[in-house]
């Protein structure tokens, strides 16, 4: 009789420490399922695209970290101004603009003013509008424009100003740089003035005896055909 009970008792025990090691299974088995869900998780959002754009418009990339030699002017990223946005994909920084740099450029593709481009890019956005809006209406992007001396003036705005004139009162600007800064910082001072729309900025064609003729509502509405484009 002692041997039953003692066999009763050691496979009583043996019972128990299968149910044990069972359960030390399940809970092994339980929480590697967690952490390969987890894993899975992160892995998702961070391949993600919309997750990934997320933090690249998020994040403020350090130029020096990318280009080191930035830091002493000599590096390729000597000229960013820290107002951009950094595309990993092409490694450069674009100028955060709405796509407004992109507009310009596919407007002008094919015109004399196509080599301004970079310049009035770097202007704002009103600024930069009215530049493309009005050179449309007065030389037809470079098409028609003042010259001296057989060269052009880069003059496409029929600007009048002090600067090397020519015969016709026009200024006669030695490159397209130029031109765009000089016209680009009058057309500031206007918006300033609040002259901000183009209904408003025809007084760049007749000044302040601008009337409700043809010619002005002409003027108007190609200026403001453009800019609208520009800004859509």
């Amino acid at each position: 009789m002692d041997d039953d009970y003692f066999l009763e008792h050691l496979q009583r025990w043996k019972r128990r420490f299968k149910g044990a090691k069972k359960a030390k299974n399940h809970i092994i088995l339980g929480f590697s399922i967690l952490v390969l869900g987890a894993g899975l998780f992160f892995y998702f959002f961070a391949e993600s695209p919309a997750y990934s754009a997320t933090i690249s418009r998020n994040v403020k990339i350090n130029p020096e970290v990318i280009d080191p030699l930035s830091k002493i002017g000599k590096g390729l990223l000597s000229d960013y101004d820290g107002k951009g946005i950094y595309c990993a994909e092409k490694k450069i920084f674009i100028e955060k603009s709405n796509g407004r740099p992109e507009k310009i450029e596919a407007l002008l593709a094919g015109y004399p003013m196509t080599e301004m481009v970079p310049y009035i890019a770097k202007r704002n956005p009103k600024v930069a509008s009215f530049l493309v809006s009005i050179a449309k209406k007065e030389s037809d992007w470079g098409k028609h424009s003042p010259q001296k001396d057989g060269k052009t003036c880069y003059n496409y705005w029929g600007y009048r100003g002090g600067y090397n004139p020519t015969d016709s009162g026009y200024s006669c600007f030695d490159s397209a740089e130029q031109a765009v800064q000089v016209v680009g910082d009058r057309i500031k001072e206007l918006t300033e003035e609040n002259i901000n729309t183009p209904e408003r900025m025809v007084v760049w064609k007749c000044g302040s005896t601008c009337g409700q003729d043809q010619d002005a509502q002409n003027w108007i509405s190609t200026v403001a055909y453009y800019f609208g484009k520009l800004n859509s």
